[in-house]
């Protein structure tokens, strides 16, 4: 019961902490932009019927902007930013 109340508080304070970044991006500049959005762990990559990829991070949420700011400077599009509920890691 401990540890199930101990994952509990974790995921709740880690969707706190961060917001999920979603984009799309061209093959050419994925190992750029997933350089600015490892995640916790790294990032998660879908290949798009387009032949390019979207990609979704966790990102501490007091740097988003600068985050957003970044993704666009190396050509990402379609940058989204989502409030998560909770979680577990």
């Amino acid at each position: 019961m401990v540890d199930l109340l101990q994952h509990r508080i974790e995921g709740y304070i880690t969707s706190k902490k961060f917001v999920m970044v979603s984009y799309n991006c061209s093959k050419d500049i994925l190992d750029t932009v997933c350089k600015i959005t490892p995640g916790k762990r790294s990032p998660t990559i879908t290949d798009l019927t387009d032949g390019g990829h979207a990609v979704s991070g966790l990102v501490k949420k007091g740097e988003v902007v600068k985050v957003m700011d970044e993704l666009h400077a190396a050509g990402a599009r379609d940058i989204l930013v989502f409030e998560l509920s909770n979680s577990r890691m």
